[in-house]
């Protein structure tokens, strides 16, 4: 019992030590990204202002910023009365052709007997997404845990955690990681540091061994980059041109050990492109039938593609047993795209 209770303290002792070093982390990126999303295109503002006179607006204040990705922002400062005759979406045409970049129609409010324009750099594309579920025997938990979600700076974020086993404590484990690392994400942490502190999280969580997997892919809607994220995570499949193609990055699942980092990859999604992440469950029958599947998929609603594959995987399992099931299916679409 005292060598148990010796190891325990142990563990603890290095578990609030990495959060210590996650701490330090989490500042250091604060102050990078202060440092990168800060940047003033002065050029750019002083053209806004010619188009603001020219709708009959006297701006007092341009201020024209680009975020660490890149995206633009636009924030004036007017007279009260100035606001009352704004054609909003005229303003917002002539500023997207000045700047070279499409923006949404501006907010407009008023504030300090003063009126406040704000506008936004809209995004190229958009994110279709669809997601099922199988649950083991048809239980009432699935540890299978899945999110989708904008992070506020132009990204979608696509993510599946599956908790050790299934049932009640798998379900626990994988929504506690899934539900961390979003908020983490939300607030703009890295998925680096969010990842150390959801480690943590799982290591102390209790006295017996709490893991799960993390599959995480991160799509900028700006450029149509993507950036996969696995830690002890099944593969995910790319499909390209009508091909098919499985991106495996293999790896340790969260809660294991103090020192623990994503497998990452880069690509770059056209529109038209897909994205399926699957749990392990989808996989107990191999890859192949998967990849078929996706390339003889011809539909535009991703969620139709998603729950058949569940249904797939359920009808081809052969070795007696079950399991949780996840399919997570993203399409990059054009923004303008008609629905």
């Amino acid at each position: 019992v005292r060598d148990a209770a010796e190891r325990r303290a142990q563990q603890v002792r290095g578990t609030v030590a990495t959060q210590f070093a996650t701490t330090a982390d989490i500042l250091e990126d604060m102050a990078a990204e202060l440092e990168l999303c800060e940047k003033f295109d002065f050029a750019a503002a002083q053209k806004i202002e010619e188009v603001l006179r020219l709708a009959g607006v006297q701006p007092i204040d341009v201020s024209c910023r680009t975020d660490r990705f890149g995206h633009m922002s636009v924030e004036a400062v007017a007279a009260p009365g100035d606001c009352v005759r704004l054609n909003r979406a005229q303003l917002a045409q002539e500023i997207s052709r000045v700047c070279g970049r499409a923006f949404e129609l501006p907010c407009v409010s008023s504030a300090g007997g003063k009126c406040r324009i704000r506008m936004d750099e809209l995004p190229l594309y958009r994110a279709k997404t669809g997601c099922a579920q199988h649950v083991c025997g048809n239980g009432r938990f699935c540890g299978d845990s899945w999110k989708c979600f904008p992070d506020g700076s132009g990204r979608q974020i696509a993510m599946i955690c599956d908790g050790m086993g299934t049932g009640g404590r798998a379900a626990v484990d994988g929504a506690m990681a899934s539900g961390i690392m979003e908020r983490l994400v939300r607030a703009g942490v890295s998925f680096d540091a969010a990842l150390k502190i959801v480690n943590s999280a799982l290591m102390v969580k209790s006295g017996d061994e709490s893991l799960s997997t993390m599959d995480i892919a991160a799509v900028d809607l700006y450029s149509g980059g993507v950036e996969l994220m696995k830690a002890g995570a099944p593969l995910t499949i790319l499909r390209r041109g009508g091909r098919a193609v499985p991106v495996d990055m293999p790896g340790l699942p969260v809660g294991i050990l103090n020192d623990t980092r994503f497998a990452r990859t880069s690509d770059t999604l056209q529109p038209g492109d897909l994205l399926v992440m699957l749990s392990d469950g989808a996989l107990s029958s191999g890859t192949e039938w998967v990849c078929g599947e996706i390339e003889k998929w011809d539909g535009k609603i991703p969620q139709e593609l998603a729950e058949t594959l569940v249904s797939q995987a359920i009808a081809r399992r052969s070795d007696g047993h079950d399991d949780d099931i996840t399919v997570l299916a993203l399409m990059l679409a054009p923004r303008r795209e008609e629905t």
